[in-house]
């Protein structure tokens, strides 16, 4: 048997209408009026704590349910989706009562649920989508295990008590009699009324007294929306908000205040990030303590919680892992906020996040310079786990980056610098290295500014930290000097020609850092545990990667010139060895410096003083 037809076979019973036959049940007007407390049976609000949240994301807006943590709500007049669009939502997707275009649908394998009983369904004998809702619930519907999606259009009664349903799934269990006399004749009811209207109602299976009660109930909860369409604005309405309301005055109806004696107060949960299989990282603020906290995060997601990020002051978080033998190592997630975090500049070096593997926190004292949504997006980061190939494919990605852009930028400049060379050589030559550096930069900035989604830092483009980096700056001069492709292969002592072959020079010695310590390094940098100002002394995957296309693309620049205008003193294959030799040492302390300073700055300085050792060398050696 299909899911499909589990739902609309195994789902069936005797029920009743149309929802705007339910409106028939309403009270007079001044009913609908009366405040909720004013009401027999209703509990006041105090006793019952405020569970619904409603939150901004990019995605959109969504309600969600403190008890809920891992079910967020939308709801739109325009969700009318396809089964084919509802396939595209994603995995652990459930379309309410109209929001599926679609015959009822459980499919257990992709978790896409149609819960409606309007398109491909006998609607006579069709359980109306609350009923639904509450029997897959009771079902076993895993709506603790990943990120659930509820798509409703239009919160009528049938549609909110589905969601009450959803949202409350951990208490539905273990409901008081006294609860369960409440809440699920309502539900029997109002699925009844909801599929084949007001007379046939009558005909649920309620006995007199119960169905009396369900019905006096039911006009309660339809009260608000009656007022709201009378006055004509219900167009106007904020559904989201409405929804909340009505859930609210839901749970003052089933529950009791002592139903919450055990219940897991946490000022805000800013929202959480799945770090692995039932592994979340919860993001929220309170004044205890967090321990205290923690406790009362585990009440809510169980097991699943590894990771609380605690702010107690704005920008201040406390970073602790709630279990002692998981493989969670906090420094992974140190490493990751440093590298993000423009607050960790590097001034002094242990402004930084860090702590033990247990527990740790932000950058003191000025806290970090990361909102919550972005934090939990590098929790995320920091604990993934990118398989072989796609390591490779940076890699490849980065060679692609470093290599392929000389490839096209070298050809072009040379052939821009054709018609300046008629006028003297040192003018087509400072055109040639300016044209090569200005292509570089320029697709450099574009690449960076798409991969860094607003975070220039990550490659570079930042104010240096200072340290113990800059005994290794005499090397990157050295080095520099034997790699003669980044200054102008020409020279002229008059004043006209020395600036152009100057500023030729600066240019290609910006543009080559940015290109290969800001762009090629930058691609890899998620993928490698990089230096940090003040910490160990390593060499990470993104210093040993860019270096060696740094090395390869300065081969590859000066094998022209090892031919076309071939060192005296020097055989041409030695010195192929000594420009890759030099070029790969180079490179490797130029990554390091990059990594330790956090910027390209600073060599960015040393390839200019490089670049005019080099230049002075070879005019020293030719005569």
């Amino acid at each position: 048997m299909s899911d499909q037809q589990s739902i609309t076979g195994g789902l069936r019973s005797i029920v009743a209408g149309v929802s705007s036959a339910a409106r028939d049940l309403a009270g007079p007007p001044d009913a609908a009026r009366r405040t909720l407390a004013e009401s027999e049976g209703w509990h006041a609000a105090p006793l019952i704590p405020d569970r619904y949240r409603l939150r901004e994301t990019e995605e959109g807006r969504f309600l969600l349910c403190d008890e809920a943590p891992r079910v967020r709500v939308s709801v739109d007049p325009s969700h009318a989706f396809s089964e084919a669009e509802a396939r595209d939502l994603g995995k652990r997707v459930i379309l309410l009562d109209g929001a599926g275009s679609f015959p009822p649908l459980l499919d257990n394998k992709s978790k896409v649920y149609n819960l409606d009983h309007h398109e491909g369904c006998e609607r006579t004998f069709t359980l109306a989508t609350c009923e639904q809702a509450l029997l897959v619930v009771h079902s076993g519907l895993p709506l603790a295990e990943g990120d659930w999606t509820i798509y409703a259009n239009e919160p009528d009664l049938d549609t909110v008590l589905a969601i009450w349903c959803l949202l409350n799934y951990e208490r539905l269990s273990r409901l008081s009699e006294r609860a369960r006399d409440i809440l699920f004749p309502m539900i029997r009811l109002e699925g009844a009324i909801d599929a084949n209207g007001t007379e046939l109602a009558r005909l649920c299976g309620l006995p007199e007294r119960a169905l009396a009660e369900a019905q006096r109930r039911i006009e309660r909860l339809i009260a608000r929306e009656r007022e709201i369409k009378g006055r004509g604005l219900w167009s106007a309405t904020d559904l989201l908000q409405f929804t909340r309301e009505v859930l609210t005055d839901i749970d003052r109806l089933v529950y009791r205040g002592d139903d919450f004696s055990e219940y897991a107060h946490v000022e805000e949960v800013y929202g959480h990030a799945e770090i692995g299989k039932r592994r979340v990282a919860v993001a929220c603020r309170d004044g205890a303590g967090i321990y205290e906290v923690e406790r009362n995060l585990k009440a809510r997601w169980g097991d699943q919680l590894v990771l609380v990020a605690l702010e107690k002051e704005p920008h201040h978080y406390t970073l602790r892992r709630t279990e002692a033998l998981s493989d969670i190592d906090l420094r992974s997630a140190y490493a990751m906020l440093n590298l993000v975090d423009p607050a960790v500049d590097g001034r002094p070096p242990g402004k930084v996040w860090g702590g033990s593997v247990n527990i740790g926190g932000s950058p003191r004292p000025t806290g970090t310079a990361l909102g919550p949504v972005d934090l939990l997006k590098i929790l995320r980061l920091a604990y993934r786990k990118p398989k072989a190939w796609a390591r490779l494919g940076r890699v490849g990605l980065a060679f692609g980056l470093g290599l392929g852009l000389l490839a096209v930028a070298g050809p072009v400049a040379w052939l821009g610098s054709l018609p300046l060379r008629e006028l003297h050589p040192a003018f087509g030559e400072a055109a040639r290295l300016s044209g090569l550096a200005l292509i570089a930069a320029m697709a450099t900035w574009m690449f960076t500014r798409r991969l860094s989604e607003r975070r220039p830092w990550l490659f570079g483009r930042r104010r240096p930290a200072w340290g113990r980096w800059l005994w290794l700056a005499p090397i990157a001069v050295v080095a520099a000097i034997p790699c003669r492709a980044w200054f102008p292969q020409a020279f002229s002592p008059q004043p006209e020609h020395l600036g152009a072959l100057a500023g030729s020079l600066v240019l290609a010695a910006f543009a080559v850092e940015y290109w290969f310590r800001g762009l090629v390094h930058g691609a890899l940098i998620f993928d490698s545990r990089v230096q940090m100002p003040g910490g160990p002394w390593r060499l990470s995957r993104a210093a040993l990667v860019s270096a060696i296309a740094y090395a390869l693309a300065t081969l590859a620049a000066t094998l022209p010139w090892i031919f076309l205008a071939p060192a005296p003193w020097v055989e041409p294959v030695d010195e192929i060895a000594v420009v890759a030799g030099a070029a790969l040492v180079g490179g490797l302390v130029l990554a390091v410096i990059r990594e330790r300073s956090l910027s390209i700055w600073p060599g960015v300085g040393l390839q200019i003083l490089g670049g005019f050792a080099s230049a002075a060398c070879w005019l020293a050696l030719t005569g």
